[in-house]
């Protein structure tokens, strides 16, 4: 079992991503097409790891760019939240004991083989065209977190550079 310390970025949950193919998971974690072509790696949370709320921001969906929801006011996913009487360190926290649940709930990730350049963007919702499902739920791990252990639970092609 290998294991590779994350320092920071986006993540979701094990149950959305474990067994999608290359081109489903492009679309639903919103990589642009081709870019898993060359192999990737999804990895999720260590065993002996934990995530407290502290670790992690709330962000939307990979429907959007970064979980960037788009919207007129551009306001962010604690704006919405808290527009809607949510409290978003109470919700941080619930989110927190169902990812310590394990199973499909634990954080995952997706890290291709192929390095982000410039050929790479990341399309937004509207690009997928109609009819097209994509998004799942996203989260943010921060650097502050001090990084963290995931696991290797699936690997698809070449060793990553």
């Amino acid at each position: 079992m290998s294991i590779i310390r994350v320092g920071y970025g986006d993540f979701t949950m094990l149950k959305y991503i474990e067994s999608l193919s290359a081109a489903d998971l492009e679309r639903t974690v919103g990589f642009h097409r081709g870019r898993l072509a060359q192999g990737f790696l999804i990895v999720a949370l260590g065993e002996h790891e934990t995530l407290e709320p502290s670790d992690f921001e709330l962000k939307a969906s990979t429907r959007w760019s970064g979980g960037a929801m788009s919207n007129p006011a551009g306001a962010d996913i604690r704006d919405i939240l808290a527009a809607r009487g949510q409290d978003p360190e109470a919700l941080k926290r619930r989110v927190a004991a169902f990812f310590a649940r394990r199973g499909g709930n634990t954080p995952a990730k997706v890290l291709p083989n192929r390095r982000d350049d410039a050929g790479c963007h990341y399309p937004d919702a509207e690009a997928l065209g109609p009819g097209l499902r994509s998004g799942v739920p996203q989260f943010h791990l921060k650097k502050e977190s001090g990084g963290k252990a995931f696991v290797v639970v699936r690997a698809v092609g070449g060793v990553r550079p």
